[in-house]
């Protein structure tokens, strides 16, 4: 036997990225080798082997048969999903409207009267001439042009949608470092029906749809100059470095086989990042980060017949536990652990010291017989002083790695983004965690302007102490220490839903069923909550020792009355502490030598508009679904962690012993709330256009006949 590789390619050009086309018969070696190790069709595999960037490389020759090295597909153990691994053109693959995120933007087939240009095709397994199932999507039907068309306009502008949430623009993101996550795709064939009722047989197009990674697709083709709707109703031909074509043809205005624009946009951008004359030039150095790209290309499946259920699997799940960007919390706290990464590098901290901060490892420092509020005490001032360094090289640092601009022109966001990253940190070790925006405001705005910093913050027992006669240190002892202590507790917790409280409306408002209008008045800001708390200080005091030693003996903190005692068998509650430490002070009244001589008689007040009715309802969806609602999901995914940590030490399946009503219950819910959810973003579109009227609620109905069965 006698193994030979192919490795003679000369390199790419030192300073232009951009690696040109490949030699045809090493493209077609690729994609015959690709089609008897998948046993997808020619027709698939000669459309994606013109994507991929010296396929030579990537096969091995054994007994005069090509083979993939090793490594080059693999399974998932997870999804078992077989992945192709291959460095592909930068220009390689298309976001794809089946998207996960984006598909509740869509009109589902159940839908009565749903709008056909919004109405996704359905996908199904490809197959062969004889029926056998083969590791590709299409759909079960032809397109029309001018439907997929409207389908890809309404993707684009979904996925715009989601891309302005982050806050920053990818694709400025890219363009200035690179893709720095590989993206997954699968084949998709297109047939589009282009017969205008000539009876012309469909137009077929593969299509590498994302899988994952579907804005960074968007983002790196917009570098390029290139949409989908390119990829998939042709490249126009001016974009193109055609060579001469067979003598008596001549080249469409707009060319979709990828046999043939794909090498020929690639010697465009091969030529054009190195002449400046090229009208092509400015292009090819925006997407001279993304010139190639690693891309996982799905390419089978331990179930063939299902390849259209399971590919979508690494998006769903993706979607069902969000990506890192998405969450206040762990976004606060991967900010954080950036800052301790740049600080262990700079040597200010070991990496012992990091791994503890970050909540990665043991306290380096541990010392025999200290309590649990001195330990997480001593963590606790440690974040604050990594994130709030005195040190004005430390704060130049810290700048830097939050990409905030000069220390004069900071402003309250830098501030409260840095107080949510210690927030967000430090609740790793408490009992319980809270919403990280409880900090939110108790820092002046202009606090990052000067060197303060928060460096050197005294132990928490010395800090009460001489908080008894300065009022400052308790001050700096709530900000720092106190408000977690009391959020741990659920004594407090980050402001939300004022809007609400303020209309005096609302019954029914899912967070607020069981309050009346007067217990949502006292909501209150945890600036609010601190300033209540100085006016009583010494009681101030004798609450955060309780909290101190309720913690010291893993119990609950008991109320203080007002002689500054703790009283045996009551708990410290939120209910208490509103009533004791009231938002409203009784202002003091200045003295009159007279009556006054105005009308005192109280004013009637009228009907709201139709226009304020509307400005109260629109303030209120808004809070529920930017604020409510993902507040509840971050309760039920609490419960759900809750579950399996009991199954866990009770060494029990979180449902062992549950009824199957119990199981088909939680099922149910899930899925009507699933729908609800999607039925409402689809209206979002058109609330700002038009009167779109809501289905029936499945989850009212679900509501009401689980009340019929119980009555």
């Amino acid at each position: 036997m006698t193994i030979t590789s192919a490795v003679d390619y000369d390199d790419v050009t030192e300073h232009n990225p951009f690696p040109g086309p490949d030699k045809p018969g090493w493209t077609q070696t690729f994609s015959e080798t690709l089609a008897a190790e998948t046993g997808m069709p020619l027709e698939i595999t000669d459309a994606i082997a013109p994507y991929v960037v010296r396929p030579k490389t990537y096969l091995t020759r054994s007994d005069g048969t090509y083979r993939f090295r090793p490594g080059v597909i693999t399974e998932d153990p997870s999804t078992k999903l077989r992945v192709l691994s291959v460095t592909v053109h930068g220009f390689t693959g298309t976001p794809g409207e089946y998207n996960e995120r984006i598909r509740g933007t869509f009109h589902s087939p159940a839908r009565p009267n749903p709008d056909p240009a919004r109405m996704l095709p359905r996908l199904v397994t490809g197959t062969d001439t004889e029926g056998k199932p083969l590791p590709y999507l299409t759909t079960l039907q032809s397109v029309t042009a001018n439907t997929l068309s409207s389908l890809i306009g309404v993707m684009e502008d979904a996925l715009s949608n989601t891309d302005g949430a982050r806050g920053y623009k990818l694709r400025d993101d890219i363009r200035t470092y690179g893709q720095n996550e590989t993206t997954l795709h699968a084949p998709l064939l297109r047939v589009i029906d282009e017969s205008d009722n000539t009876g012309a047989a469909g137009r077929r197009v593969l299509d590498l749809t994302a899988i994952k990674g579907a804005n960074r697709t968007r983002a790196r083709l917009a570098l390029f100059g290139l949409s989908t709707k390119e990829i998939v109703f042709g490249i126009d031909q001016s974009k193109l470095e055609l060579p001469e074509s067979r003598p008596g043809t001549e080249y469409p205005a707009r060319i979709a086989d990828p046999t043939v624009w794909v090498p020929a946009f690639a010697t465009a951008m091969h030529t054009a990042f190195g002449d400046p004359r090229h009208p092509q030039h400015e292009v090819a150095h925006d997407a001279a980060k993304v010139a190639t790209v690693p891309m996982q290309i799905i390419v089978g499946t331990a179930d063939p017949h299902e390849f259209h259920n399971v590919v979508f699997d690494p998006n769903r799940a993706d979607h069902r536990r969000p990506p890192l960007g998405y969450i206040l919390t762990e976004k606060a706290a991967s900010d954080l652990r950036a800052v301790l990464r740049d600080a262990k590098a700079n040597g200010w901290i070991t990496e012992s010291e990091r791994a503890w901060l970050a909540g990665e490892g043991d306290d380096p420092n541990s010392q025999p017989g200290e309590d649990t509020v001195s330990r997480r005490d001593r963590r606790d001032r440690a974040l604050f002083a990594a994130v709030f360094p005195s040190d004005k090289s430390r704060a130049d640092a810290v700048r830097r790695v939050l990409g905030e601009p000069s220390r004069s022109y900071t402003n309250k966001d830098h501030v409260a983004n840095r107080l949510r990253m210690v927030s967000a940190v430090a609740g790793e070790g408490y009992r319980h965690r809270w919403n990280p925006r409880v900090l939110d405001g108790l820092l002046s705005s202009t606090f990052l302007k000067g060197y303060e910093g928060l460096a050197n913050l005294p132990e928490w027992s010395s800090a009460l102490t001489a908080a008894r006669t300065d009022p400052d240190v308790l001050e700096r002892f709530l900000t720092t220490r106190g408000i977690h202590w009391l959020a741990e507790n659920k004594i407090i917790d980050a402001d939300r839903g004022s809007i609400g409280a303020q209309a005096g409306t609302h019954e029914t408002d899912s967070e607020q069923q069981g309050e009346t209008t007067a217990d949502r008045q006292i909501r209150r800001s945890t600036i609010n909550a601190r300033k209540a708390m100085l006016l009583q200080a010494p009681r101030t005091i004798a609450l955060m020792q309780e909290l101190a030693a309720a913690a010291n003996e893993n119990r609950a903190p008991r109320a203080i009355d007002t002689d500054n005692n703790p009283v045996d068998g009551s708990v410290a509650t939120k209910h208490w502490f509103d009533k004791q430490f009231p938002k409203t002070v009784q202002r003091r009244t200045k003295s009159n030598n007279r009556d006054s001589q105005t009308d005192p008689t109280a004013p009637k007040a009228p009907d709201p508009t139709p226009q304020e009715l509307l400005t109260l309802a629109r303030a209120h969806f808004y809070t529920v679904v930017t604020d409510t609602m993902p507040a509840a999901i971050v309760d039920l995914i609490t419960s759900a962690r809750e579950l399996l940590d009991a199954a866990r030490n009770a060494q029990q399946p979180a449902l062992h012993g549950a009824t199957d009503d119990e199981v088909v219950a939680i099922s149910k819910a899930l899925s009507v709330t699933k729908a609800d959810l999607q039925m409402l973003a689809a209206m979002v579109a058109d609330m700002r256009f038009g009167h779109p009227r809501p289905e029936e609620s499945q989850t009212e109905k679900f509501l009401t006949d689980e009340a019929g069965e119980e009555g």
